[in-house]
């Protein structure tokens, strides 16, 4: 058990990259970013409870030091058209359309993201789109809110290139799909081909593990997913605190950074204002190797 070292606060610099200015020549598989689990979904923007994941939005999110963001994208309820695609969460298994427990438009919370970008121009950004809309669909939200510019293009098993690199060609935004690749968008990243993910939505916080759940683990991008879920499915609010706390996430973290031989490269999680997902990822990104000594405790003020 890793015990949490004595507290120093830490002031990112304006220079640093995602956090911190060791990150800057770090290649993209060397740094360990916080991630929100349907970031879209939260209370704050009329979610309900059945369908949120947290209370406070992706700009708050962003305020917050998360830099990476896993979105639903489907259809609104009202149309088809593109202008209508939004951001929802739920299942049509229920018979009901998801988007009745909460929608965002895509193009308005993605143009509100790209303003972020363009605030902190040394940070790398990353996007797990679920896909229920025509590629097509995921191109038009992407050129109408901005971000298509920015989108970078990796070739299935060459290496990544430094977070350095990423910026200076103004291509800091990775995009991942739950989807099959398609050469006519080079940009859209099967998740299951350039990497891999745990498994999610566990029961019992001992029931979590290392185990490959879906996608190519002989790669170095993976998602460490990190939520509890009711029997039902839902998201579990209450015991959010526990998997969410610091201790419990850094011990997992190096864990399944023993057990497969590199480091996570997103902490996923749900309820992100119940815990310290970010200051973890700070702590992380101070270490080489899962053996390494524990530095001290790195914090921010974003709750």
């Amino acid at each position: 058990m890793v015990l949490t070292p004595s507290i120093e606060q830490v002031a990112p610099s304006l220079e640093s990259c995602n956090g911190a200015i060791e990150n800057c020549e770090k290649i993209y598989t060397d740094v360990t970013f916080p991630e929100t689990h349907n970031a879209h979904s939260t209370l704050d923007e009329g979610f309900s409870f059945l369908a949120a994941n947290h209370r406070e939005n992706i700009s708050q999110q962003w305020d917050a030091g998360f830099r990476a963001f896993m979105l639903d994208i489907h259809h609104s309820r009202y149309s088809q058209d593109l202008v209508n695609t939004s951001f929802c969460h739920g299942s049509y298994d229920t018979g009901i359309h998801p988007c009745v427990h909460g929608s965002r438009n895509a193009v308005e919370l993605l143009s509100s993201l790209h303003l972020k970008m363009n605030e902190s121009p040394n940070d790398v950004v990353t996007l797990l789109f679920e896909v229920y809309v025509p590629y097509s669909h995921i191109v038009y939200i992407l050129e109408t809110s901005g971000l298509i510019e920015n989108a970078h293009v990796q070739n299935l098993n060459e290496p990544w290139p430094s977070i350095r690199q990423m910026v200076d060609s103004n291509r800091n935004l990775v995009i991942f799909i739950e989807g099959a690749s398609d050469e006519n968008y080079p940009y859209l990243h099967s998740f299951t081909e350039h990497g891999w993910t745990t498994n999610y939505g566990d029961r019992f916080p001992e029931g979590m593990n290392c185990d490959v759940l879906r996608g190519d683990s002989s790669q170095p991008v993976w998602h460490m997913n990190n939520w509890l879920a009711l029997e039902s499915g839902l998201t579990d609010y209450l015991r959010a605190p526990v998997v969410n706390a610091y201790d419990f996430l850094l011990n997992r973290s190096l864990e399944c950074w023993e057990v497969h031989g590199s480091r996570p490269t997103f902490i996923a999680v749900d309820w992100w204002t119940e815990g310290e997902a970010v200051n973890v990822t700070m702590t992380l990104n101070q270490m080489n190797h899962w053996s390494d000594e524990v530095p001290l405790r790195a914090t921010t003020d974003s709750r």
